[in-house]
């Protein structure tokens, strides 16, 4: 009886296991696993649970999903883009878990969803001077709306993981190329309809257009795991600053560097700013943001030639994702999970 009971169990086993690779070679997306699902776990997607698996989901733009333990943690909130941009599949209305929200600066491309979030989830935005008192302009009260200045002795504990702000600088736009490039896309693509103005004037509302934001507002956040695991986020390829450089000085290097991958329009001119900082994070993996369109703005830039010089020059492996996948590393071996 017990040898009939082993062999039953071990053909179900068999069984189970040849279903599951049915299935995967079926293409079917295992939606239980948080590094095959493409829904976000802020939108009740699944989360790791274990106290290795770290996933790291790109929801367009510069919006970074972070999700570890059981824990979401949100990098910039700029969801509903308008009637005239690519859509992500997520709107803010679709959030329904986050444990806290980094901002790391305050225009509108970048928080303009973060205080509707925060106020409907009782969970905390964190950012720069400027961002904050956007925040406190949006219903918000100090103390759910946090200041930080990166300029040290900040941090933010949560279950295995800490988040440090650091001080960055935005990029720097030459207005009359801003200018004439929207000038070229209209010229293409025509100019938008009232409608389409109208909307994209309530998003645009949503954020600061405070110049202080260039040089006291922006902030890179430095997440470091209890295994000793690092990842950077910076949403701005700006000048270096003393404080990155401080930085970087002690910890050496990190893991994950996810930096933004856009100021100017042509690869010759933007590779060699997002180069100097991911060189000065040291990272071993490599994610891009604000890589995509935001209509009359920023065009859709090429990823490879960066990946190209990142890989050759740096030896850091890039990671390129689409809007709402995910890339997945273990904390404690500093692997990607494929």
């Amino acid at each position: 009886m017990t040898s009939s009971l082993i062999r039953l169990a071990r053909l179900i086993t068999l069984l189970c296991l040849f279903a599951s690779v049915a299935m995967a070679g079926d293409g079917k997306r295992d939606e239980t696993d948080p590094c095959a699902s493409l829904r976000p776990a802020a939108a009740g997607g699944p989360v790791p649970r274990d106290d290795e698996k770290l996933v790291v989901r790109w929801l367009g733009t510069t919006n970074y999903e972070i999700s570890y333990r059981g824990q979401v943690l949100l990098f910039d909130t700029y969801y509903d883009r308008g009637p005239r941009n690519r859509p992500i599949g997520l709107l803010p209305g679709q959030v329904t878990r986050a444990d806290a929200i980094f901002l790391g600066h305050g225009h509108f491309d970048h928080m303009s969803d973060a205080s509707s979030i925060a106020l409907r989830l009782g969970i905390r935005a964190i950012g720069g001077p400027p961002t904050y008192e956007k925040l406190l302009t949006q219903g918000m009260r100090d103390g759910q709306a946090v200041r930080v200045t990166g300029t040290g002795g900040e941090r933010f504990d949560f279950r295995g993981v800490s988040v440090e702000p650091v001080l960055a600088h935005h990029s720097v736009l030459s207005p009359a190329v801003l200018a004439a490039f929207t000038a070229a896309v209209q010229t293409e693509l025509g100019p938008p309809s009232p409608a389409a103005v109208a909307a994209e004037a309530v998003v645009q509302s949503r954020g600061t257009f405070d110049p202080r934001v260039i040089t006291v507002g922006t902030i890179a956040y430095l997440l470091t795991f209890d295994s000793g695991f690092r990842l950077i986020f910076l949403d701005s390829a700006g000048p270096i600053t003393q404080p990155e450089i401080d930085l970087m000085k002690r910890i050496g290097h990190t893991d994950v560097a996810i930096v933004a991958y856009i100021g100017h329009y042509v690869q010759e001119t933007q590779i060699p700013v997002t180069r100097a900082l991911v060189e000065l994070f040291n990272p071993r993996f490599y994610l891009p943001s604000h890589h995509d369109e935001i209509r009359d703005t920023f065009l859709d830039i090429g990823t490879e030639p960066l990946f190209l010089t990142l890989r050759d020059e740096l030896d850091v492996e890039p990671i390129s994702l689409l809007y709402r996948g995910a890339a997945c590393f273990n904390v404690k071996s500093g692997k990607r999970i494929h």
